[in-house]
């Protein structure tokens, strides 16, 4: 069993003020996801941005904003949710 993967601090400090920032080895949301660029947002796990949009969810008005998305590191393998504060 390994142990629990923590957000490294560097991606905590760029996308923390925005975000709230979690990290799994496993999804997040069940089901065949996505394989969408996620536009440089990074991984919480290894600060990589060789990263693929699985899923994201935005509001449903005219200029919608995204409430959440959930990310897979092309590098490390890992899961990265960003929630909007």
């Amino acid at each position: 069993m390994s142990e629990k993967l923590k957000v490294i601090p560097s991606v905590l400090l760029k996308m923390g003020s925005d975000w709230s920032v979690k990290v799994n080895e496993n999804p997040f949301t069940p089901g065949k996801g996505a394989n969408l660029p996620s536009l440089g947002y990074p991984c919480a796990s290894c600060a990589g941005v060789d990263t693929k949009l699985r899923f994201a969810k935005s509001t449903e008005v005219a200029e919608s904003t995204l409430e959440w998305m959930e990310l897979i590191c092309k590098s490390c393998g890992n899961y990265t949710l960003y929630t909007k504060k």
